[in-house]
């Protein structure tokens, strides 16, 4: 039944929000399902949809679809297209952006390399310049971009976006990339770490999809780990929450040289499949550093499911496997560990459900 009450705008935003949330849910919906879904009266469902021209639009019917006998019932879909996002990772080694529509749906991927040593102006020019590029080809104005979402590597101030510590990006540190970034879009810019967000991505749309809590790994030349609690990434009150990779005693920081010293991460995988001793020595004695501090974090926030992103993750079974084993020496009870379903375009994923999130709150939301 239709809401009622002594504030007749917060009805109307409260039954708007009801028949968006339902549409943007389904393909399309006609009057009399919307009422039913709703709960809200056939009336009042229709006021709603006549003062959302720009959202809601009437579906026609197309040529070859059965003919309805008698009055055609009236159809409605949530128009996608009347707004995107863009997700962006600024890492090391490139710039990645991406567009989508309101559903999250991609349009569009444009990619930049930049070089580890490139400073904050060329990084920020780069950055500025990809999302542009994707704008271009999807034919779409800063203006219709509702929110942008940023996945950098760093602790990212929750309060505004700002980077608090970088070790990887020559003076990345104290960038304010929302003030940077302002232009690109109409909407918001969103910064998150790219850990995280990659975690996001994953519950999204990848190997997460059915898990609440969740540990996600980027393993590469650096490590990091990402936190979901619930499916929300988990912050920390600096923004640090996941950054065991600063602790020596787990030798992050010196488990990739194994790889380095044999001939690269590729060569070790190809000699683990023709059975190399010394190749598999180097796994299982990276997943034994890998263990520690995964471990630790496992017996912390108890998880449902490990995830293994990075660079490293396309070895998949290779070096899930180890891990797997080295973390039941460890932990009190057994983990799932399974390997990244993204590859290397989690972290901008998770900068587009990043401002999808935004955007859903401002349309969805009271």
């Amino acid at each position: 039944m239709t809401l009622t009450g002594q504030d007749p705008s917060l009805l109307r935003r409260l039954n708007a929000a009801a028949v968006l949330r339902a549409l943007h849910a389904a393909d399309e919906l006609t009057l009399t399902q919307l009422v039913k879904i709703t709960s809200i009266s056939r009336a009042t469902v229709e006021d709603v949809i006549a003062g959302l021209p720009d959202l809601v639009e009437e579906v026609d019917v197309q040529v070859g679809d059965p003919r309805p006998v008698g009055r055609p019932a009236k159809r409605y879909r949530f128009r996608a297209e009347a707004g995107h996002v863009v997700g962006v990772d600024i890492g090391p080694h490139k710039v990645l952006a991406i567009t989508a529509d309101l559903k999250g749906r991609i349009l569009d991927r444009r990619r930049t390399a930049v070089t580890p040593e490139a400073g904050t102006a060329d990084r920020v020019a780069a950055t500025r310049a990809v999302v542009r590029r994707t704008l271009r080809a999807t034919g779409v104005d800063s203006g219709q971009v509702r929110a942008l979402g940023v996945a950098t590597t760093g602790v990212v101030d929750p309060a505004d976006g700002r980077i608090l510590v970088s070790d990887r990006l020559p003076g990345w540190a104290g960038v304010d990339l929302p003030t940077e970034l302002k232009g690109l879009a109409d909407g918001p810019v969103l910064v998150g770490n790219d850990t995280n967000l990659a975690a996001l991505a994953e519950h999204w749309r990848g190997a997460a999809v059915d898990a609440g809590d969740v540990l996600c790994l980027l393993a590469g030349r650096s490590i990091a780990a990402g936190l979901l609690i619930g499916g929300k990434v988990h912050q920390g009150r600096n923004g640090a929450a996941g950054e065991i990779g600063v602790m020596r005693a787990f030798g992050w920081y010196t488990a990739f040289d194994g790889f380095l010293a044999y001939g690269g991460s590729d060569r070790v995988f190809e000699g683990v499949q023709a059975g190399d001793a010394e190749a598999t020595a180097i796994v299982r004695a990276f997943a034994r550093d890998l263990a520690r501090g995964v471990g630790a974090a496992v017996l912390t926030m108890d998880p449902e499911l490990v995830v293994l992103g990075g660079g490293l993750s396309g070895a998949g079974e290779l070096l899930a496997a180890p891990l797997r084993e080295e973390l039941a020496e460890l932990c009190l009870f057994p983990v799932r560990v399974v390997t990244s379903e993204l590859g290397a375009e989690s972290a901008a994923l998770g900068a587009v459900r990043l401002a999808l999130d935004h955007v859903e709150h401002a349309l969805f939301g009271v």
